[in-house]
């Protein structure tokens, strides 16, 4: 089964070579000498059927994710990539409800493709990576608002070692927007019905998988590489942000990097990590996770989103021995005929076409990408428009070469 990129450009290779024949056709009618009006008109006509009908692949079911919403994102290095604004989440919220979409848990979008159940037409999932103390703020009560239910992943190590919880975006006494959600408020989230409370691994950490090529660790932008050097944390890691100076000594040569949870270690004195410590690492951490966010919800914890939503066959065998039943990292549509345990996702951010543009233009690109995972095709040019005027002003931070799941082509 082909992936989606792969999917979406064959639909509109064909629907321009209909577009491309009807007119075509047309326009020789035209110019033949006896040849009624008519004719062209129909040529075309047939031609722009043709086109619709390639554009209209309708059955997917888009899993929306999100990471921070928040008014003050800028304690993340890679807010510009990751962060929306409450604003922008809201008009997202708003397309939702006024276009008829259904937003379902993910747990009952799995168990329906697992039994082979239809879904609602206008089905759609969110979700929320690395449960940032403003899902609890901000995200949680707009989707209280709506009635809308989400999943938020949490790593363990980055469950901020406060107790209690703090105020929310309404509340009268000063908000903090910083941080990571602490023990209290991910138990409170997980038991509320709407919501639930899912596995991210432990420390989102990347390993090297190469030698440097050219970077180092400054005063002014070593937070950039945290997700390397989170590997070289021992301990929490909630607060990470808030130091003055990294782990490793500054000017320390960057390696070449890659989600820790797929990919084998590089040392420049030993070479690549031997498979069989690769897997025991990934098994390891893999269990690890398992059991601590467990301990800290109370229950049996079996969902499983990859950091990067980087994964590779060996990763998966293993967090299926390591107890987790249901995963993220698919690059597919969730299709029928596609792998049922694992979800294909769609990221969200802000400035969706851009710098400064309205709150409708936001509105239009997320409505656009809504519809392009779901296969409403006829939307492509809008999203492509929006992600080459993005590509202009923003970095994408970590882009590797996806690797497939089995039954979940990808790319």
């Amino acid at each position: 089964m082909p992936d989606r990129r792969q999917r979406k450009r064959r639909r509109a290779l064909q629907a321009g070579l209909g577009l491309t024949l009807g007119a075509g056709v047309g326009l020789v009618l035209l110019v033949l000498p006896g040849v009624p009006g008519w004719a062209a008109a129909l040529a075309l006509a047939v031609g722009l059927v043709a086109a619709l009908r390639a554009l209209d692949d309708r059955g997917g079911v888009p899993v929306m994710v999100y990471h921070s919403v928040s008014a003050a994102p800028e304690w993340l290095p890679w807010a510009a990539n990751i962060s929306v604004r409450p604003e922008v989440f809201e008009a997202h919220l708003r397309v939702l409800r006024r276009g008829g979409w259904q937003v379902i848990p993910s747990q009952d979008l799995a168990r329906a493709r697992q039994e082979g159940r239809a879904l609602p037409r206008r089905a759609v999932a969110l979700h929320f990576d690395d449960a940032y103390l403003d899902n609890h703020v901000a995200a949680m009560p707009f989707l209280r608002r709506y009635g809308m239910p989400a999943t938020v992943f949490a790593s363990t190590d980055f469950i901020d070692p406060s107790t209690g919880l703090r105020p929310e975006m309404d509340a009268e006494q000063g908000v903090q927007w910083d941080g990571y959600m602490n023990a209290d408020e991910l138990r409170a989230m997980d038991a509320d019905p709407l919501f639930e409370v899912a596995c991210h691994g432990t420390d989102h950490a990347r390993v090297a998988i190469g030698p440097p090529e050219g970077v180092r660790l400054s005063k002014s932008d070593w937070k950039r590489h945290a997700p390397w050097l989170w590997g070289q944390m021992p301990g929490n890691k909630a607060r990470w942000y808030k130091a003055d100076t990294p782990p490793l000594p500054l000017g320390t040569p960057v390696p070449q990097t890659d989600a820790a949870l797929c990919a084998g270690r590089w040392d420049a004195e030993t070479g690549p990590e031997p498979d069989a410590m690769r897997c025991a690492r990934i098994l390891a951490d893999l269990r690890r996770a398992r059991a601590g966010l467990g301990a800290v919800l109370g229950r049996e914890v079996t969902f499983l989103c990859w950091p990067f939503d980087r994964v590779t066959p060996e990763a998966l065998n293993l967090a299926r021995e390591a107890g987790f039943t249901l995963f993220t990292g698919g690059r597919g549509q969730n299709r029928p005929g596609e792998d049922p345990t694992v979800l294909s996702r769609i990221h969200v951010n802000d400035h969706a076409a851009g710098p400064a543009m309205p709150l409708w233009v936001e509105a239009l690109v997320f409505r656009a990408r809504l519809g392009v995972a779901a296969g409403e095709l006829w939307w492509l040019p809008v999203t492509w428009a929006a992600a080459r005027r993005r590509a202009k002003t923003y970095a994408i931070e970590y882009e590797t070469p996806a690797r497939a799941v089995p039954g979940d082509r990808a790319a």
